[in-house]
């Protein structure tokens, strides 16, 4: 008999300017929604989140899946990321979907899994951990506050610069640390599933596993799937 299946996905990064993958992530979803899976997002869905109505207009109809997946009793968490971290209890409880915040442990059949989008296991990326400690909390105060259309403007403008610094560092910046695997598994965790590095990579050490989910492209995206207590690497084309 089939278990029923749970989903990993990371770093779509769907804009708010036409985008081509949303057509493939709403897709994914009617997949998922049909075979009333349960849902990880583990941060960066959107390239940019702001709490203002044009944001969640443009974003209604991804949102909107998501809630006809919660709504058939399908589970939904979602764990912020580096470009999304704007995102709200909030919002997202509108939807059914659950807020996780950076980090979480759940328990999926027999293993311990640690989630995490992964910019918090980067702990080589020190500018990065020095300007989230310092601005995170600054653009959550402004975004109370800044008239939604000045606010996008501001975030497009830094999104491309913050590319351009990443793209100039070196690759090793934004490795996952590895002890920090280590010290997880020596907690207790069976696995760890994690996005943000935007590359793939499945370890096991000990019976353990360690799991890097890709970033999406236009066409094509790599998702995780749990099933029957195992975890298998998959792509989806739409097809």
């Amino acid at each position: 008999m089939t278990g029923k299946k749970t989903y990993f996905i990371a770093d779509i990064h769907l804009t708010l300017d036409p985008d081509p993958k949303r057509r493939l992530v709403k897709s994914f979803l009617d997949q998922v929604i049909k075979q009333k899976a349960d849902l990880y997002i583990l941060g960066d869905l959107f390239d940019f989140w702001a709490n203002n109505k044009e944001v969640l207009i443009l974003h209604s109809d991804v949102l909107s899946k998501l809630g006809t997946l919660t709504s058939n009793g399908s589970k939904v968490g979602f764990l912020i990321g580096n470009r999304d971290f704007l995102l709200t209890n909030k919002t997202l409880a509108t939807f059914g979907i659950d807020y996780l915040g950076e980090e979480t442990q759940i328990q999926l059949g027999s293993k311990t899994v640690f989630l995490a989008h992964g910019h918090t296991l980067c702990r080589s990326d020190i500018k990065f951990l020095k300007y989230k400690e310092r601005a995170w909390p600054l653009f959550r105060f402004l975004d109370r506050f800044i008239p939604g259309i000045i606010e996008n403007y501001i975030a497009e403008k830094f999104i491309l610069k913050s590319k351009k610094v990443i793209e100039a560092q070196d690759d090793e910046t934004f490795r996952i640390t590895t002890h920090l695997i280590k010290h997880y598994f020596n907690m207790g965790m069976d696995a760890i599933i994690c996005g943000h590095v935007h590359r793939l990579e499945n370890k096991t050490v000990d019976g353990k596993q360690f799991f890097s989910l890709p970033a999406w492209e236009n066409n094509a995206g790599n998702y995780l799937l749990f099933e029957n207590d195992k975890f298998t690497f998959d792509y989806f084309d739409g097809q």
